[in-house]
């Protein structure tokens, strides 16, 4: 008959926090057995862990209580040292088990666990084969309750580390799983369960980058076709965001600056390969797109000038195919013009968005700085937004948003102010696109394309489980490790972390590539490639099992694969960790770049 849950236990939910027990021990103990005893469950059993299987190393493999939904059970093989302690910070409760006598590495975890603060229990399998000999052996003189003492003590003793003290060792049978201990260790899980349940945070209300819509979605196509339904829906969420397409006009009156804004909006020096064509006199005869380095779904269009002989403002709008773009920025240089508001009022009119862009403001206070009492840099800068804003609000454009930039110090002034505002108005999978192709000029970018390639890690680590086919060669579980590759390869751009960003940072801060390259520390900065990456997984820790809790809760799919050999929790704490890492890879490089903060 199955263990039975403690009167006093109650049932656990996604309101309440989830209590992560690992059972660890070394390879062919029979932590497998164990772990379906104190579940209720016997080998075959629909959920039960394979007894017997292979050994899974490297990362805990998960499986949750029948009738607890809030007490997760982990198997963690103890195959190398240090292995096992990677996975102290998020796990709550440790079952140490062998099927002999303690050694030092077992001691040497026990002790490590409870400096961490964490409960600690020691189970000694396949205590009934010794049980059944000695009775054979001792036969008239074979007392059960002094032979189960004297078998505790010796596994106690064997433990050899007085800052353990006497600890009580639960004594588990092999083919009777509730006999001996058995019960009595379920019910002291349940009631650390109890208690940890309430103090815990929820899986559901402690983690908010998976979206109430997006589970609503996963559920559906689970529903409607299964497994296949689920990978074809994320993938195509993935490749919504991954592919937007994002054109974005550049326009103005002849000399504003069009093409040196496009290429400092780029990255690039007015001298690199691929900058926009400049000059004293209006460079472009017709619109020219410009595709940011490394994402060319991303591109500006350097429009030309408006008021030149070959374009009037009443017929601009159709000679440049006003159409394909998704926003326009009006560019004007020293004073706000007529042509501004005419090419203004039609964008409008045709239902577009426009963003009103002062340039050369590094002109205008470099001249005022030559007065006699000259006023301050932020009076200057208020004089002209006041009289821009005046004169769209006297065209009937009081909600126009006006930006004073510097093509040389684009990051200076209201850039921030502009990329704030571009990131609101945007639809999410354009504004995706606009952030991630913008250049690495301050820390303020870094940590904004942080936060938005950690909200899409979930999805990178659940179908690159999903899709994948056989497992890898020394890892426990099934990864598509060519999706992670083509991932991490990314993100190594969207840091500005590859050969060709590098040289372009090098280029413009005027500091040789060799000194950026020495403020890359992380392995994945500074080479990738598969050994590289399934090296990475084999050491994955950190959020990953609190991201696993919450899916199982939510998702009906994830509780029917966190049994097998699907590792979401290692992937995702893989992905996690390289992001940090890259992210604070660039912000060292930047730092070294220009010899300061930005």
């Amino acid at each position: 008959m199955p263990l039975k849950t403690p009167q006093s236990s109650t049932s656990g939910s996604p309101e309440q926090g989830d209590v992560s027990v690992v059972l660890v021990g070394k390879p062919g103990v029979g932590k497998s057995a164990l772990l379906n005893a104190v579940r209720g469950m016997m080998e075959g059993d629909v959920g039960a862990a394979p007894v017997g299987a292979p050994a899974k190393s490297g990362c805990p493999v998960m499986y949750p209580d029948l009738t607890h939904p809030n007490l997760l059970i982990w198997e963690l093989e103890m195959e190398s040292e240090g292995q096992a302690e990677r996975w102290l910070g998020e796990a709550d409760v440790f079952v140490v088990v062998t099927d002999g006598k303690f050694d030092e590495a077992h001691a040497r975890l026990a002790g490590e666990v409870r400096a961490a603060g964490k409960k600690v229990y020691f189970a000694r399998t396949k205590a009934d084969l010794e049980v059944h000999t000695l009775k054979r052996l001792m036969r008239e003189s074979y007392k059960r309750s002094e032979v189960l003492e004297a078998l505790r003590g010796v596994c106690a003793e064997s433990l050899g580390a007085p800052s353990l003290g006497e600890p009580f060792v639960f004594l588990v049978s092999a083919f009777e799983p509730y006999a001996l201990d058995c019960p009595q260790l379920r019910e002291t899980l349940l009631k650390d369960v109890q208690v940890y349940e309430r103090v815990l945070k929820p899986a559901r209300l402690g983690f908010e980058l998976i979206t109430e819509k997006e589970i609503a979605e996963i559920q559906e196509a689970y529903e409607l076709g299964g497994l296949s339904e689920v990978v074809t829906r994320i993938q195509c969420s993935l490749e919504t965001i991954w592919n937007a397409q994002l054109d974005i006009a550049v326009t103005g009156e002849s000399g504003a600056g069009k093409s040196t804004f496009v290429n400092a909006l780029r990255g690039l020096n007015d001298e690199d390969e691929g900058a926009a064509e400049t000059g004293v006199t209006e460079t472009t005869a017709r619109p020219t797109p410009y595709a940011y380095p490394s994402y060319p779904n991303v591109i500006l269009w350097d429009l030309p000038g408006i008021g030149t002989p070959n374009f009037q403002a009443d017929r601009y709008l159709e000679a440049v195919e006003f159409s394909r773009y998704d926003f326009f920025i009006i560019l004007g240089s020293e004073r706000f013009r007529e042509n501004h508001i005419h090419l203004a009022q039609a964008i409008v009119g045709a239902g577009k968005r426009f963003y009103f862009v002062r340039t050369k403001v590094d002109n205008d206070l470099d001249s005022i700085v030559r007065r006699k009492n000259p006023p301050t840099e932020e009076e200057v800068l208020e004089e002209i937004r006041s009289d821009c804003r005046e004169k769209l609000a006297k065209a009937g454009l009081a909600d126009a948003k006006v930006f004073l930039l510097s093509s040389f110090e684009i990051n200076k002034l209201d850039f921030h102010a502009f990329e704030d505002t571009l990131e609101q108005e945007l639809p999410s999978h354009k504004r995706h696109a606009f952030l991630l192709s913008l250049p690495n000029v301050s820390s303020a970018i870094i940590e904004k394309k942080r936060q938005l390639l950690h909200q899409e890690v979930w999805k990178v680590a659940l179908i690159s489980c999903l899709v994948a086919a056989v497992p890898l060669p020394g890892l426990a579980f099934t990864c598509d490790v060519s999706i992670l590759l083509r991932k991490l390869s990314t993100y190594r751009q969207d840091f500005g972390l590859d050969a060709a960003s590098l040289t372009r940072l090098a280029e413009r801060s005027g500091k040789p590539l060799e000194v950026l390259r020495a403020e890359v520390r992380s392995t994945l900065g500074r080479t990738i490639n598969k050994d590289v990456v399934v090296g990475l997984l084999g050491k994955a820790t950190g959020t990953g099992l609190m991201v696993a809790e919450f899916l199982l809760h939510r998702i009906p799919l994830y509780g029917s694969l966190a049994a097998g050999s699907l590792s979401f929790h290692s992937t995702y704490s893989m992905l996690s960790h390289c992001l940090e890492e890259l992210a604070s890879d660039s912000q060292r490089v930047l730092l070294k770049a220009f010899d300061s903060e930005v």
